[in-house]
């Protein structure tokens, strides 16, 4: 049975085992700043959005154009970019847009604009009475819809609202690297009350206290007056699938207005909202009254961010029927006692007794609710308040979700005394499963749930990430939630963790949060190696890194000439020298979100013995790229990021430094003079970890034939993580592997130079998911290059033969600048396997590379050959000269000249891309690596939706256009 079908079959003490007091409490310290640094205008490129990627070419022949174009417009200050209306006045270089009074016609707001909100500014005139299905239908027909740009920044004079009236809509899609921001006037985000907030209006039913109400039946019309001033006037409808558009990657802080007694504006106010609008990554920050208000409607929520709000978090009422998934909350940590006349809860399902409205029912998952000096006040207006209130005749299922820090109790349950004298109860439903509380006066204040289970009381605290670090938030398996049936078809996400942010995955806030509003910002270290700008705003690092450093959030870092990490790099002579070198070495730690940008003669080099822990996440990606411009769409224009570890590397001709079993060698490494030794003996070295990282405009040419790849990895270990890279627009190679034996999954190489996947020199490892594209509007390389998706090189008399690598699921398209017979190099082929290599390559597809799809070359000696041994099974291939560029495979199945079409999400479109999974063997080179054993061709499988695909929300915005 579905929680809210079953009945309470205990009396309340039944529920109070042990749990209601823990004779001790560690209260996790989470600071939720309000002091943040000073952040201007956020000002995009008006490109499409990098989370909305719509490619209309097919990759059918080598004259496709995968280049991008811009759909919003770049006035940059440019009046003659702006679009005039009676609605808006611009200052003389239109670089601010003051809006006012009624939005009567479709309209965007542009990145490159700042807008700012004079009083009530209404979109449509939905908020008018009606009477009967005409005046819908005629509101609907005149509905505008107000678009805001990524990136764009929207600020309030003291009586400034966003209205959005019923019939018309608000399209505001930002990106993870571009949101939307919504604040007051000044140029910081630690107001409380200076604006008033942002407000939909839909037809969605909402239901009346006490059971009544004018949406309350199977009227057509209805009419309900919306809090937050005389201005908002009339919603609501009877319409659960109706529309008002899509907030994604939204910000909205310091609202909160006083419009009247009890009469606040919420930071979000959604007044009968239907299911038919989208709403995803808000953060409400520091708002005088609610986080976000739901007022009837069945407006479903995913990744929700509440933090330093006076009143409530999450409130529905009044018939609200909808799920909420995944929502961090923190309590304002700074402030004695609310600063309005409020009772902060992180959830409240509200009303009570008489004005009860059973319509009410929510299913809610994935919370994390972590309270502060605010809502534990005794002394406050209201005194002190449980982390939720459920209560007035609600249904409510809650599952996976914690609270902690809220002294009085963590869930305060009521029951409606519809009465007042106990005559007439009507129950509050409510059950809950997998459910942590970490609250000093037990976990439920008053009634415990109807049903409960995996419910217990435990002191919590949480990771960088804001994850629950116990061992109890980690689920032996997911539960099957079942959502709230209000038309929508909303399927939740079946976790098995306790909390809003998965313990073994990444922080989905980190990176388009405002910064120091989840997490207190860290403080920049001071160090030998650092110097900073006088507001902190950017710090410079030059020379070696000789200590554990964190390039912290919130500062931009720069790279001046070659940054190296560590000692490692110089001549070892014995197993002593090696270890020493293990015992000095030094950890980089970049956090999530940070971008990094190097001068002209900038690199990041790594030494062996030390480690680079680069982990952002798909919100928060690391970024590094030159210092010249504020776009990624330059060449050449820095150096790159280098690894070095004791990994082995083998010589050419079977050769070499670190051939046999010998402990120690010294490799001259490529990148520069200054790059010294790499390689050992150790193929489980562990050089740290990349995760979620961008590599831009890189390729510095350091000498002849010794230009810097974007990511070079020389001798690096297995016990290094390399998933979830991208390298774009460099000089040289995208990622070359110099020996060693460092896996790598998911992988984005897009507009670089030469090569994009190489490796030699006795690389033993493993590739899984790669999409590499070369530049569709380069007629010709820039460098002295010649290039192909993967080169697995050397040649000749220069063969290494323990090179041997296994790839599965990569996807390779040309472009004009391989099919170029003039070039320097001439026209090239879409892989070139050679130098007595050993490569396996399964369920993947190549095309546009008029040479041939294909080179495989033996290695020719003066008196006798060696031969590569190549392995191809589910590879496809589109090329105008044929799928072999030479030779054929040594063992080939499924494989050969066969067209096929890319959609959208980079997924192939035919259905034999659908094959039997191969069963795919791993180099075994000790790391136990383990394929994805999958059934379909290509570097994502067909179907998936361009928005769910493993390269969304993450890589350069633009890039795969």
């Amino acid at each position: 049975m579905n929680f809210l079908e079953k009945r309470r079959k205990c009396s309340p003490s039944a529920f109070n085992f042990n749990l209601i007091r823990k004779q001790t409490m560690v209260k996790q310290k989470l600071f939720t700043a309000l002091l943040v640094p000073l952040i201007t205008g956020m000002v995009g490129c008006g490109g499409s959005d990098g989370d909305n990627v719509n490619i209309t070419n097919e990759f059918g022949s080598s004259s496709s154009s995968g280049s991008s174009s811009s759909s919003g417009s770049s006035s940059g200050g440019d009046c003659n970019q702006v679009v005039p209306a009676d609605f808006v006045d611009f200052n003389s270089d239109c670089s601010v847009g003051n809006l006012s009074g009624t939005i009567d016609e479709d309209y965007t707001l542009t990145s490159d604009v700042q807008w700012r909100l004079d009083g009530t500014v209404t979109v449509g005139d939905g908020n008018r009475t009606v009477s009967n299905a005409s005046d819908v239908q005629a509101i609907r027909d005149a509905g505008v819809t107000l678009t805001i740009e990524p990136g764009t920044d929207i600020r309030a004079f003291d009586t400034g609202t966003l209205l959005v009236t019923r019939g018309s809509m608000l399209m505001a899609e930002g990106s993870a690297s571009q949101p939307i921001t919504f604040s007051s006037l000044d140029d910081n985000y630690d107001g409380l009350g200076e604006w008033g907030g942002v407000i939909l209006q839909g037809f969605a039913p909402q239901y009346g206290q006490g059971d009544t109400g004018p949406c309350y039946g199977t009227g057509d019309v209805c009419n309900v007056e919306g809090e937050g001033g005389t201005d908002v006037s009339v919603y609501g409808g009877n319409d659960p699938a109706d529309n008002s558009g899509s907030l994604r990657y939204v910000r909205i802080a310091e609202g909160g207005l006083v419009a009247g007694p009890n009469n606040e504006i919420n930071g979000l106010t959604l007044q009968g909202v239907g299911y038919g609008t989208m709403l995803e990554y808000i953060q409400v920050h520091s708002n005088l009254d609610d986080g976000i208000e739901w007022f009837g409607g069945t407006a479903n929520l995913r990744y929700a961010v509440l933090t330093s709000n006076d009143d409530d978090d999450i409130d529905y009422d009044e018939g609200y029927m909808g799920n909420i998934q995944f929502a961090l909350i923190a309590k304002n940590n700074v402030n004695d006692a609310p600063q309005g006349s409020n009772d902060p809860r992180g959830v409240e399902a509200n009303s009570s007794d008489a004005d009860y409205v059973p319509q009410t029912e929510a299913v809610l998952a994935n919370l994390t609710i972590i309270g502060g000096k605010v809502n534990n006040n005794a002394d406050s207006s209201q005194g002190e308040q449980p982390g939720m209130r459920l209560r007035g005749a609600v249904k409510t299922a809650i599952f996976n979700s914690a609270v902690s820090n809220f002294n009085i109790g963590c869930v305060r349950i009521d029951n409606a005394d519809v009465s007042g004298d106990g005559s007439m109860i009507v129950p509050t439903v409510i059950g809950m499963e997998n459910f942590l509380g970490d609250c000093e006066d037990g976990l439920f204040q008053k009634l415990s749930p109807d049903v409960e289970e995996n419910v217990e009381a435990l002191v919590l605290t949480y990771s960088e990430t804001m994850a629950i670090q116990e061992s109890q938030a980690q689920l032996a398996m997911a539960p099957t939630i079942n959502a709230v049936n209000n038309g929508s078809g909303f399927v939740f996400e079946q976790t098995d963790f306790i909390g809003a942010v998965d313990p073994n995955g990444d922080g989905w806030w980190q990176g388009w949060t405002l910064p120091g509003t989840v997490t207190e910002m860290e403080p920049i270290q001071p160090a030998s190696f650092v110097s900073c700008s006088d507001d902190a705003s950017n710090c410079t690092i030059s020379g070696r890194i000789d200590q554990d450093y964190t390039m912290v959030a919130g500062v931009e870092w720069r790279l001046d000439g070659e940054v190296i990490v560590g000692a490692g790099n110089v001549t070892v002579a014995n197993d002593a020298d090696v270890q020493a070198i293990r015992n000095a070495g030094v950890t980089l730690t970049i956090r999530p979100g940070v971008n990094v940008r190097a001068f002209d003669t900038g690199s990041l080099i790594v030494t062996r013995g030390s480690k680079l822990h680069a982990v952002g996440s798909p919100a928060a990606p690391i970024t590094f790229s030159s210092l010249s411009d504020d776009n990624l769409s330059g060449e050449g224009e820095w150096g790159g990021v280098i690894i070095q570890g004791f990994a082995p590397q083998y010589g050419q001709g079977g050769t070499g430094a670190c051939y046999g079993s010998g402990t120690v060698c010294n490799i001259k490494g490529e990148g520069g003079t200054i790059v010294g030794n790499y390689g050992g003996n150790d193929p489980a070295d562990d050089s740290g970890a990349l995760r979620y990282v961008r590599i831009a405009e890189g390729g510095l040419v350091a000498g002849p034939n010794n230009e810097i790849n974007g990511l070079t990895l020389q001798g690096v270990g297995y016990g290094t993580e390399i998933n979830f890279i991208q390298v774009h627009g460099n000089l040289d190679d995208g990622i070359e592997w110099f020996g060693g034996t460092a896996n790598a999954t998911h992988l984005v190489l897009t507009n670089n130079d030469d090569d994009d996947i190489d490796y030699d020199e006795g690389y033993m490892g493993n590739i899984q998911y790669a999409i590499v594209r070369k530049n569709q509007t380069k007629s010709a390389p820039t460098g002295s290059n010649d290039p192909r998706g993967i080169e697995a090189n050397s040649s000749d008399a220069d063969y290494v033969p323990q090179t041997e690598a296994v790839l599965a699921n990569i996807l390779v398209l040309g472009g004009p600048v391989n099919n170029n017979a003039a070039s320097q190099n001439g026209q090239q082929p879409g892989m070139r396997l050679r130098g007595a290599v050993t490569t396996g390559i399964y369920n993947s597809a190549v095309r546009d590379f008029d040479t041939g799809c294909i080179r495989i070359d033996d290695a020719v000696l003066t008196d006798s050959t060696v031969p590569s041994n190549i392995t191809l099974v589910n590879v496809p291939g589109a090329c105008l000269d044929g799928y072999y560029d030479k030779r054929a495979a040594d063992s080939a199945s499924n494989a050969g000249e066969s067209d096929f079409t890319v959609d959208s999400a980079y997924a192939l479109m035919e259905s034999s891309a659908n094959v039997p999974a191969p069963g795919i063997p791993a180099v075994a080179n000790g790391s136990g690596f383990v394929f994805d054993n999958t059934d379909f061709i290509g570097a994502v499988k067909p179907g998936t939706d361009p928005a769910d695909a493993w390269w969304a929300d993450w890589i350069i915005e633009g890039s795969l256009d």
